[in-house]
């Protein structure tokens, strides 16, 4: 029987999506009760050999092993084509979050989804203006992608702040979901500038958990009760 999974009714806890197709990779983190769901796109689709035909798949064996909510990308260069496939996305895995990135298209694919109460994520942000068509077009959640920022030499950490005074993070609104992030330092920096939603891959979760100094304290401990079992 799968573990209770993670509320998303607190805005101001931290909340963390796992940022992967893959199931080998995703389910033994999925167990650990702390993710509230699974983000996809077709870069990660693509990367664990997956098809748009294996959706319901995944689907599946997230929502099996505790996630509340699973997000799938549309595709396609025309409103029409962008929005067909958010609802063949939704034919196959329904309740799933669809992803939707920030252009004139992906606007107006938006407002049909959100007028069927279809909850969007917007996606491939990467400026604070961006941010503020997500709020005007009532998305669920805003993707900055903060280290794809710094690579195109942008400050990520003020843009992405700029996000959060201009739209307040306590469930109000969009809330932002940090992406491209390449170290658990990254979370860490975020969180002081108001974010509480990440999504992240199974490298960056195995991040967070490493300490030399927990696994001394682990293996110290493991050693003392051997003299008092």
């Amino acid at each position: 029987m799968p573990h209770q999974p993670v509320t998303l009714d607190n805005p101001h806890a931290i909340r963390l999506y796992i940022d992967s197709a893959d199931r080998a990779a995703a389910e033994p983190w999925l167990r650990t009760g702390m993710f509230s769901g699974v983000t996809t796109n077709p870069q990660l689709l693509r990367e664990a050999g997956q098809r748009v035909a294996d959706i319901p798949t995944i689907y599946d064996w997230a929502r099996d092993n505790g996630a509340r909510e699973i997000c799938f990308q549309t595709w396609g260069a025309t409103v029409e084509e962008q929005y067909r496939s958010a609802m063949q996305i939704r034919e196959a895995a329904p309740g799933s979050t669809i992803k939707v990135p920030v252009t004139p298209v992906g606007a107006e694919v938006i407002s049909r989804l959100r007028d069927q109460d279809i909850p969007v994520l917007m996606t491939a942000v990467y400026s604070a203006k961006q941010a503020l068509i997500g709020s005007a077009l009532g998305v669920k959640y805003i993707a900055p992608y903060f280290n794809r920022m710094f690579r195109a030499g942008r400050n990520a950490p003020d843009e992405i702040a700029h996000m959060t005074r201009a739209i307040p993070q306590d469930g109000s609104g969009p809330m932002i979901m940090a992406a491209s992030i390449k170290s658990a330092q990254h979370l860490v920096t975020l969180t002081d500038i108001g974010v509480r939603v990440f999504t992240i891959s199974p490298d960056i979760i195995a991040d967070l958990f490493a300490d030399d100094l927990t696994a001394n304290a682990v293996r110290d401990f493991e050693a003392f009760m051997e003299d008092v079992i």
